[in-house]
């Protein structure tokens, strides 16, 4: 297991950036209302999200892009749906 560690480590150093998630515009970010913006709307925005899941019963939707690299970034953008379909509320994070 060690050794598979030191590999993988090895590999992101020499390879140079390692990214996880995948990219997302951050503009329309300030367009979404609470109990007004819509699932549709959300995903005309930002596309496929990289994880759903569900916080009390109610569906998340999850965008993120983690970077390792020349620098550490991240940038993550998660939003809980109400029954009916519209934007409950939403956290968005980014150095």
């Amino acid at each position: 297991m060690r050794s598979k560690f030191s590999y993988v480590f090895l590999s992101l150093l020499l390879w140079g950036c390692a990214v996880m998630g995948r990219d997302f515009p951050t503009a329309p970010i300030r367009e979404i209302q609470s109990n007004v913006t819509t699932k549709t709307d959300i995903f005309k925005f930002f596309g496929e999200p990289v994880e759903r899941g569900l916080d009390t019963g109610d569906e998340t939707w999850t965008y993120y892009q983690y970077t390792i690299g020349s620098g550490l970034g991240q940038k993550r953008l998660h939003i809980i749906f109400n029954k009916d379909g519209t934007v409950r509320s939403y956290s968005f994070s980014s150095n």
